[in-house]
Formats: structure tokens, sequence, C-alpha cells
């Protein structure tokens, strides 16, 4: 299936994955990663459930299959990117504040291939 995806200045490419009831946000990560050259460890997909301004469900499970979460042939994602993980040399948040959130950077900012983040979550 042929599916949509924004970045956040407004530009568009298409990623065909399998139609298969199979096929899981991970699978689609990989193309995406493959196809754009993008770190897939920092990928964060949102779906566009045509519903209406702001509304969109976050993919939030990796082995999830797309299917569960109503995905179909032209289906539109907005693509963002999870900061790197920025430590110091002592291993703590240089903000000093000890949180763990999830940013989201424009997908145009030069990062590396190897950026990584060990926690999403608070």
């Amino acid at each position: 299936m042929n599916l949509v995806i924004e970045i956040l200045t407004g530009t568009l490419f298409h990623i065909r994955v399998a139609k298969d009831t199979a096929t899981t946000v991970a699978d689609l990560k990989r193309e995406i990663s493959n196809q754009e050259k993008l770190p897939e460890n920092r990928l964060i997909l949102m779906l566009d459930t045509g519903g209406g301004v702001g509304d969109s469900i976050m993919l939030t499970g990796d082995e999830i299959p797309l299917a569960d979460y109503g995905v179909k042939d032209g289906s539109h994602f907005y693509l963002f990117f999870k900061l790197p993980n920025n430590t110091n040399s002592n291993g703590e948040n240089p903000d000093g504040d000890g949180d763990n959130n999830v940013s989201v950077v424009n997908p145009e900012t030069p990062v590396s291939q190897c950026d990584s983040v060990t926690s999403t979550s608070k």
C-alpha cells in the first residue's frame, strides 16, 4: 500500500509497504529510514485520522500492526524526530531536571545516523 508521509516543513513523500495485516509500525519506520536516510530509532509517527484539525493518533507500539491503527492505502502520516540523548560525561542531563522528555526537531536538521534515545517516557 502507498502511504503519504509529511514532515514539519510540509514536504510530502510516499512510502510503499506490504498490504498484508502483519506489517507493523517498525516495518514502516524501517522503510522510511531506508528510503529517506533517517535514523530509524528517532522517528515518531502520527496517523492523520481525517476527522478534522488535531485528529491524529500517535503510533506508540513498534510491534503493533498498521491495520490495528486503521491504516489503509493512501493514509497520511506526520513524521517527527526524537532529540538525541544529550548527557554530559557524568551521564547527567545537562539541563539538570532529570526528565526524559520527548521533543521534536525539524527533520531537515543534520543528525548522525548513530544518535539514539534511551528513554522516551517520564
